[in-house]
């Protein structure tokens, strides 16, 4: 679906503040170590657009990631930063999405692999209730839930449009993984 993963900051996350003493507006430069980022902070100039605010750089910690791996947010990523107790902390996870803002899309199973996996390829809205192949979306396997514990499976016909979730197995990096709910065998039960 999407070879970069975007992160986004999730600052509801973070505890509240009453002001904005402490808050600073920065744009991650590169990893220190482990879930440590240099930063510098940035603003808003008359166009709305972002610039440095000041030459120098700080460090900053990212709480959504574990201090003992490294951190995976890449270069000029925007954040929301905090003085918690003299250390600048964001809050930074990697979002479950696709490309296009949420971790669900509309897919056509292209395939069965057998068991409950099929190839699946990302669609788009083409008009009321017809879709077509979203332009660039590569083939990828999903996982039927509906299949894993009931029948031979194999059962979804090609040319089904399915709604798809993206999970995320751990690791490092995390794998994507993809799968959806179609009730196969529902038209077999009386």
């Amino acid at each position: 679906m999407i070879t970069k993963i975007p992160f986004h900051d999730s600052l509801y996350r973070l505890a509240q503040i009453g002001d904005t003493t402490g808050v600073r507006l920065v744009r991650i430069l590169s990893v220190v170590s482990g879930n440590r980022y240099t930063a510098r902070a940035v603003e808003f100039g008359q166009g709305g657009a972002t610039q440095f605010a000041e030459e120098g750089t700080m460090t900053v910690t990212n709480l959504a990631e574990p201090a003992d791996q490294t951190g995976q947010v890449p270069a000029d990523t925007d954040a929301v930063a905090i003085d918690v107790e003299g250390r600048w902390v964001v809050f930074l996870r990697q979002a479950a999405e696709t490309g296009n803002g949420s971790p669900l899309f509309v897919a056509k199973v292209i395939d069965s692999l057998g068991g409950s996996a099929y190839t699946i390829r990302e669609q788009v809205a083409t008009g009321q209730g017809t879709f077509a192949n979203k332009p660039g979306a590569a083939e990828v396997t999903a996982c039927n839930l509906g299949e894993l514990t009931l029948g031979p499976g194999a059962a979804v016909e090609d040319g089904a449009i399915v709604l798809v979730m993206l999970l995320w197995q751990e690791g490092n990096p995390p794998t994507a993984r993809y799968v959806f709910d179609h009730p196969a065998y529902a038209k077999y039960l009386s």
